[in-house]
């Protein structure tokens, strides 16, 4: 898997089902993003999640929704006695949001799963994991079909899965669907690095604001999330710059300065690593794409 940026293709179609499956050997992940809405559904095993500058615990019967263009890793703890079983949903979420029109308390708690920042979007369903299995496993029956595929058909999973989710939640909502516990060292990182990443000596900067050494935040870093905290602070570079690429017309250069690079070479071969294109090429394409869709609108 490469890191950085992982587009889905929908072909045309609203939802793409990934069946429930196993993973028995251990696994790489990186830190990356879509262009849609993901909802990960835990059967089995352990692990970690990273979104939202959070880390989560991975667990049976958890459900995890990851925002358009936002950042995450799954970190599964994969052993002989411990494999990892999983679903995979991705949603063309602007297709969605028309087919819940007619639904607008729904169609208002998908928006927000989707956008807002207030929302979590961890869920544990416990005592309603049942429940919730079953509504999935009726849809994956048809998920392949064409019938799967029909609006009608996507509209009541919908449905049923926002309904269930919203079990979870007060009718005020004002209770966090999962409990919250303290705040681990790499959330801390995390939220640091969104508000510095375009620093220089950024992981020194970073170890004298915790008053630890910088060879013990990796430690931790790498301890509570499987990952390393430079591999997390290029991801968030890629991504900003890879934004200011589509909406501006910078230069490679100032966009590398800009996002915290002080060697342009460095920041070429970086993105090429994430999107496999060169930055101008992927300005060139971007505004490519978007001429396309305006002229199809037309």
């Amino acid at each position: 898997m490469a890191l950085g940026f992982e587009a889905v293709p929908f072909h045309g179609q609203p939802v793409v089902w990934t069946d429930r499956h196993v993973t028995s050997k251990p696994n790489i992940e990186f830190y990356h993003w879509h262009q849609c809405c993901e909802l990960l559904i835990v059967f089995g095993g352990t692990g970690i999640v990273v979104m939202n500058n959070q880390t989560y615990d991975i667990r049976r019967g958890m459900l995890f929704v990851f925002q358009p263009f936002e950042i995450h890793k799954v970190y599964a703890k994969i052993t002989d006695d411990c494999v990892y079983e999983r679903a995979v949903i991705h949603l063309n979420h602007t297709v969605i949001d028309q087919y819940l029109s007619g639904f607008p308390r729904r169609r208002e708690w998908f928006d927000r799963l989707c956008y807002a920042n207030d929302r979590e979007r961890a869920f544990d369903f416990g005592d309603h994991w049942q429940l919730f299995v079953q509504c999935v496993e009726d849809y994956e029956r048809i998920a392949h079909t064409d019938r799967g595929a029909s609006q009608e058909e996507i509209t009541v999973f919908m449905l049923r899965l926002l309904s269930a989710m919203e079990k979870l939640v007060s009718p005020a909502d004002t209770v966090s669907p999962l409990p919250r516990r303290k705040e681990e060292y790499s959330e801390m990182m995390m939220h640091w690095v969104e508000t510095h990443y375009m620093e220089s000596d950024v992981l020194n900067k970073l170890a004298n604001e915790l008053h630890l050494t910088r060879s013990y935040v990796s430690r931790l870093f790498k301890k509570e999330t499987g990952s390393n905290l430079s591999e997390y602070l290029i991801a968030k570079r890629i991504k900003v710059a890879a934004h200011l690429l589509e909406t501006t017309s910078l230069s490679v250069e100032t966009i590398s300065n800009r996002v915290g690079f002080q060697n342009v070479s460095h920041f070429i071969s970086s993105f090429k690593k994430t999107h496999c294109n060169t930055p101008l090429k992927y300005r060139l394409n971007t505004k490519q794409d978007n001429h396309e869709i305006v002229a199809h609108q037309e």
